[in-house]
């Protein structure tokens, strides 16, 4: 009953902001910092290493309390945005951001950036949106040339029509699948249609 209960609370009640404030004040996200989400955290981190070494620009949309940033470490990026639609995660990131890091409060719905990024992430976030690939697809307006998005999906009951609907819409890059004692994360490097 406990599982579910959680389940519901994260993932039923998620509908403004008061409730993920809710969510996070309740320390009903800190799971996320656990030893079971290492594995995704570091596919994406790699990557990043990786396909952008040296100072990318990055985006993180659902950033949550930072921990992606916090695991990049500051030498690998050169400047990190991150949004959440709570201003309790938010306030947390911030405490633990370095100079480099700008941490906002904002709904990816509805989001506009005045920048360009070499890295937009969507780290178990994208499946918040009400059209998650319509939202990919803006957003994916706002990468500079050579840009990549990173996009990460828990497997679930829907996992496979969302992908098919994102591969539809973007051209594959590479991917990752992530195996923990709790879960499988399928993380994919997306391009733009035809940017490849």
């Amino acid at each position: 009953m406990q599982s579910f209960t959680s389940f519901f609370k994260r993932k039923i009640l998620r509908i403004d902001r008061d409730r993920w404030n809710y969510q996070y004040d309740k320390g009903l996200w800190d799971g996320l910092k656990g030893l079971d989400e290492l594995a995704r955290f570091s596919v994406i981190v790699g990557y990043i290493k990786h396909l952008k070494p040296g100072q990318p620009e990055i985006l993180e949309i659902g950033c949550g309390e930072g921990f992606l940033q916090q695991r990049l470490q500051s030498q690998n990026y050169g400047r990190f945005v991150g949004l959440d639609i709570s201003d309790s995660a938010i306030e947390t990131a911030r405490v633990l951001a370095d100079e480099k890091c700008t941490y906002l409060v904002a709904d990816m719905d509805k989001h506009q950036p005045t920048v360009q990024f070499d890295m937009i992430i969507f780290n178990e976030s994208v499946y918040y949106s009400k059209h998650p690939v319509k939202t990919l697809q803006r957003f994916a307006t706002y990468l500079k040339a050579n840009g990549f998005l990173i996009v990460t999906i828990n497997d679930h009951k829907h996992s496979d029509e969302l992908w098919q609907s994102i591969k539809t819409a973007f051209d594959l890059f590479d991917e990752a699948t992530a195996i923990t004692s709790k879960s499988t994360c399928i993380c994919n490097v997306l391009l733009p249609k035809g940017a490849a």
